[in-house]
């Protein structure tokens, strides 16, 4: 796809319905693969308050809505999971990304990649340097690699109930 046909903005008040019917394709999508990635259900209710706060972003590919994700700045003081993970310490502006769904049809074509390209553009604009923080089910092998192959670095992997997560940084200076 050309370069020139993506976007990447923030999700308004009218991508709502869209972001949660997404998310819940997504998970079908997972779950019928036997996968153990938990990204959804969401509340109406959650999306709207993320559009609302400017977390929510939407990939559009050729005019047509395909991708959406979270991405929030976070202390140690509203996510005590940093100081957890051993990242508390850092002298960077942290950023957690989570949610990351691209329609099931696209999925395989790049795009997932242009996103995070163009979420690592918009933190690149705040003045301080940042690292990306961002989690999946340990077992998930494609969307390790996809992850590792997208810049992101293993942090380690965190038990989380009865199953681990691998958690990924991104250093952006």
């Amino acid at each position: 796809m050309d370069k020139k046909q993506i976007i990447v903005r923030k999700a308004k008040e009218e991508d709502v319905e869209f972001i949660v019917a997404l998310i819940d394709r997504v998970q079908k999508k997972l779950t019928d693969s036997g996968s153990l990635q938990q990204i959804g259900p969401i509340s109406y209710a959650t999306v709207e308050n993320y559009c609302r706060n400017g977390y929510a972003h939407i990939l559009v590919a050729s005019g047509r809505r395909v991708g959406s994700v979270f991405v929030e700045a976070v202390t140690v003081e509203n996510f005590p999971l940093l100081e957890t993970l051993g990242l508390a310490n850092r002298k960077y502006f942290f950023w957690y990304l989570r949610t990351l769904a691209i329609e099931p049809s696209e999925q395989g074509h790049g795009l997932g990649y242009n996103f995070l390209e163009g979420i690592k553009s918009y933190i690149h604009t705040q003045p301080q340097p940042a690292l990306i923080v961002l989690d999946c089910w340990a077992g998930n092998a494609t969307l390790r690699t996809f992850y590792t192959r997208a810049g992101f670095q293993l942090h380690g992997i965190y038990p989380e109930g009865d199953f681990q997560v691998a958690v990924f940084t991104l250093t952006l200076s």
